[in-house]
């Protein structure tokens, strides 16, 4: 790797808070490993931002609004330009904290629905959720599918989900669909004669807990078509290879265990292993790419509304990233616009899923034409 350019140390820092699921019921740690390693690689080899070191306060929240409105306020005391989420289920609670301080929230992938839609307030990088559900559909149509089972977890946001989401993307793009709620925790050979029964040739599951014993169950039923199994990449090593056939998985960028990614993206998969490569092997990779992707982007925001001579203000990012946008970012081949939402209504700034199935070792090939256009099922 090019030994690239270092920060000056002489330079004042520019100072984020960084606010992640740490040491509650949920337990994120490697998406701070991630981030502090990208941290590391901005600062040794990308010059900082504009010359300036890249700090971080991190804050641990533990999924209660009250952990996180403790980050925020830190974030404003310490005078932090850039409030940065690496994945915090507490994190609408934040939101008018750091909007009376004039801070712009910022991350990945937004997992809480005000967050979601904090337009103007809030920008993620990542595809939306609803952009997740409509891309889906969208891969099963192009592998011919016409008849798609979905399968989510009855509660109320999946209700909202399959009828403002689902439902009318599938009708644009002529697939018949039909949905199965299912307990959270669900006896999968009765789930799935009662899905089979229906005759779909493409099934969706959005039932993350159970994944490992749905998939089996499926196929131990006869079924031979198309399985979606989400982002539940985990579960790979663990199915047996006589049911991995026609089983799709999606990530928003290209992934270590992603088989020749193009070219440019294996330079920034080259230097997230050169980072993280002495850290422990029992970790989640997954969730270190995460946080290291998210540094990078909140990097590349600064130093695009920054300059080499005045101090980045938080008023100077809040203005700077409602119309920030670029060619590519980290991990993926298309770019980003904050200047509009990929999907009405969110604070998505970036668009596209890469969709792959396990191949030999473990490994996971990406299917043809990545990432899915979802422009046939946009509102």
């Amino acid at each position: 790797m090019p030994r690239g350019t270092a920060a000056d140390d002489a330079k004042a820092p520019v100072t984020v808070g960084f606010h992640n699921l740490e040491g509650g019921a949920i337990s994120l740690a490697d998406v701070r490993h991630g981030f502090d390693a990208g941290l590391e690689y901005i600062n040794e080899r990308l010059g900082g931002i504009n010359g300036h070191p890249l700090k971080s306060i991190n804050c641990k929240t533990d999924g209660t609004p009250e952990a996180s409105v403790n980050c925020a306020n830190q974030f404003v005391e310490q005078k932090a330009v850039l409030a940065v989420q690496g994945a915090d289920f507490g994190a609408d609670a934040m939101l008018p904290v750091l909007k009376s301080a004039g801070l712009t929230e910022f991350g990945n992938f937004p997992l809480t629905p005000g967050v979601n839609a904090a337009t103007g307030d809030a920008y993620f990088m990542q595809g939306s959720s609803e952009e997740g559900y409509a891309a889906n559909l969208i891969q099963l149509r192009n592998l011919k599918a016409s008849k798609v089972a979905v399968v989510m977890v009855d509660n109320p946001a999946s209700h909202e989900t399959y009828r403002k989401v689902i439902e009318p993307a599938a009708a644009r793009v002529e697939l018949t669909t039909k949905v199965f709620y299912v307990p959270a925790q669900s006896d999968w050979t009765v789930q799935s004669a009662t899905v089979l029964a229906w005759g779909p040739d493409a099934i969706s599951t959005y039932v993350a807990a159970d994944s490992l014993a749905a998939v089996p169950a499926f196929r131990s039923a006869g079924f031979a078509g198309y399985i979606s199994a989400g982002a539940n990449i985990e579960i790979v090593p663990q199915l047996d290879e006589s049911v991995r056939e026609k089983v799709l998985f999606s990530a928003p960028y290209y992934l270590p265990e992603f088989t020749d990614p193009p070219a440019e993206v294996k330079k920034d998969l080259d230097a997230f292993n050169a980072y993280t490569s002495k850290m422990p092997e029992d970790g989640s990779v997954t969730q270190r790419q995460t946080g290291f992707y998210t540094a990078l982007m909140a990097a590349q925001l600064l130093r695009d509304v920054g300059t080499t001579n005045d101090p980045l203000t938080a008023e100077a990012v809040h203005t700077g990233v409602r119309t920030w946008k670029g060619e590519r970012q980290p991990f993926r081949s298309t770019g980003w616009d904050c200047s509009e939402p990929t999907w009405p209504g969110t604070t998505a700034c970036g668009s596209g899923n890469v969709y792959a199935t396990p191949g030999e070792g473990g490994t996971l090939a990406p299917l043809p034409d990545q990432p899915v256009d979802i422009a046939a099922v946009l509102p």
